[in-house]
């Protein structure tokens, strides 16, 4: 369900392995293999749903961060895991409001790397 009434999405379970494998490749091209740590800061959407699969496919360990966290908190749980990617998206609507996810994991990650 989107955040429009009427805004909604079906999926087949073919069609989301299809994604599921598509992204796992695209994390192993990123250089991402077994063990190593990922933070995903998307909203709920369906490519959380895909990058938390992918991950599981080829044996990353994923931290679902929840994306009305402010980039302070962010930078902590990115340090906390110790993770070697963060998954993110641009921008999102919750109701009304634009919330820039970008901006805010770029801030999070410049405090990281401070850190």
């Amino acid at each position: 369900e989107g955040n429009e009434p009427g805004d909604s999405m079906k999926i087949t379970y073919g069609e989301l392995l299809r994604k599921v494998c598509q992204f796992a490749n695209v994390l192993r091209n990123h250089g991402v293999k077994k063990g190593d740590r990922i933070s995903i800061y998307l909203p709920m959407i369906l490519e959380l749903v895909i990058a938390m699969l992918a991950c599981a496919r080829i044996g990353a360990i994923h931290s679902v961060v929840f994306a009305g966290f402010s980039a302070d908190s962010l930078c902590e749980r990115i340090l906390d895991c110790g993770c070697s990617l963060l998954i993110t998206a641009d921008a999102f609507y919750r109701g009304d409001k634009l919330v820039n996810l970008k901006q805010i994991a770029d801030e999070a990650l410049q405090k990281s790397k401070d850190k």
